[in-house]
């Protein structure tokens, strides 16, 4: 079990005792459950049934959540599968806490903009058009992209031993050839990780030119499409993003 969630766990659980002392010792609360007024004994058992409720609730959550995720990144087929499984990811502050917490946004993001991209392409067409249509394609093919590479970046976070990687990192690795090449591996994954979340940024940059672009023009001929700067260098990151796995 990683260290954070061990004492996650412990918290959760002197928490449960801390909060049991206050009710019934005497020196606060000093409830009890056998004497007293109706009032008094009624709040004091349904301390002990909430406590005993939270205690394998919450435990039963944290256990079971424990590289749970791992079995999520198998079943996703979309962004929206992707947010559900990094949030789940999410661990307290390990190494790529930061890394997630930048693809939810990003994916927010992304909806954000392909939502504007459509609503600015049908002020000057109609959706069967094939000038939209054109548009539409391109944001399919972006959000593909950006699928892809997520998945790819939480099969590396899934592959990741944090628990070693951060026990080295505290203590030292010991000094022998594996060693040294479990650390470049581990900084492979980080790197990895890292790049393609560059490489979303830098996909959803082209998606404001494209924006920009079509803002300037009150209409646009299907052939023009192909000449937006934008699309031209969208089009050379989709084909890179799609090698770089």
């Amino acid at each position: 079990m990683a260290p954070k969630k061990f004492w996650l766990l412990i918290l959760v659980n002197i928490s449960i005792i801390l909060l049991n002392f206050i009710i019934f010792s005497n020196a606060f609360l000093g409830l009890s459950l056998t004497e007293g007024s109706t009032l008094s004994m009624t709040v004091a058992w349904f301390s002990i049934v909430a406590s005993i409720f939270s205690f394998f609730k919450l435990n039963g959550k944290l256990l079971k959540k424990i590289d749970n995720y791992a079995l999520m990144a198998k079943k996703m087929n979309n962004l929206d599968d992707c947010v559900a499984v990094f949030e789940d990811a999410i661990q307290n502050g390990d190494v790529f806490d930061k890394d997630i917490l930048v693809n939810l946004e990003q994916i927010k993001r992304f909806k954000k903009k392909r939502n504007t991209i459509k609503e600015l392409l049908l002020q000057k067409f109609l959706s069967k058009e094939l000038t939209y249509q054109k548009f539409e394609n391109v944001l399919n093919n972006v959000e593909e992209v950006l699928y892809l590479n997520m998945r790819s970046i939480l099969s590396k976070i899934v592959a990741f031993d944090v628990e070693e990687y951060e026990a080295w990192q505290k203590n030292g690795s010991p000094k022998n050839k594996i060693s040294e090449e479990k650390i470049k591996m581990y900084n492979e994954y980080i790197n990895f990780v890292k790049n393609a979340t560059q490489m979303n940024e830098e996909i959803l940059f082209k998606l404001d030119k494209i924006i920009f672009e079509i803002s300037r023009y009150n209409s646009i001929e299907d052939d023009e499409i192909k000449e937006f700067p934008a699309i031209i260098e969208i089009d050379e990151l989709i084909k890179n993003a799609k090698l770089y796995k």
